[in-house]
């Protein structure tokens, strides 16, 4: 199907509000890794906000992996075009390149971000469950003092009646 001008220019407007649209939620999800950096750092850990965050980052991410395929469907259509006339779209050329370098530099500044955040986390989860592996232990060890308290174990005799 050979495209008119009109329909190409259309199409790369459509791949710029494309890539606009995956900088801003790259922006989002910045936002929100920056918050679970912070629910982190915390004294305290909150579980459900960091849940609730992890919520939010999905949403995001679902919105991304949409926003690549439309991406991608637009531009397979105009790939050759681009190439061969260059010099004809140099300004919407210029205004894509600008754009991709952006969207690459918020997305080095996310992994890093999310590197960063990832240790910590691990290492609050492994407390989390030291602290769960304790607690389970003190209540086992309470249950059991209990129960032999109150003769619901019966208590084996460590003397012997050497009576006969």
């Amino acid at each position: 199907m050979e495209l008119n001008d009109n329909n190409k220019k259309t199409y790369i407007q459509i791949i710029i509000e494309s890539l606009n649209k995956k900088y801003k939620v790259l922006n989002e999800l910045m936002q929100i890794t920056s918050r679970q950096k912070a629910i982190i750092d915390a004294d305290s850990f909150d579980e459900d906000l960091f849940m609730e965050t992890i919520s939010l980052k999905q949403e995001q991410i679902d919105k991304l992996s949409e926003l690549d395929r439309g991406f991608e469907l637009v531009y397979d259509r105009i790939r050759e075009d681009l190439k061969t006339n260059s010099k004809e779209y140099q300004s919407e050329i210029t205004s894509l390149k600008e754009l991709v370098t952006k969207i690459t530099d918020l997305n080095i500044k996310l992994q890093a971000l999310e590197k960063s955040n990832k240790p910590k986390l691990e290492s609050r989860l492994a407390n989390k469950r030291q602290s769960i592996k304790k607690s389970r232990l003190s209540n086992q060890t309470v249950t059991n003092y209990y129960k032999t308290m109150s003769g619901g174990q019966e208590a084996q005799s460590y003397f012997y009646d050497k009576k006969n």
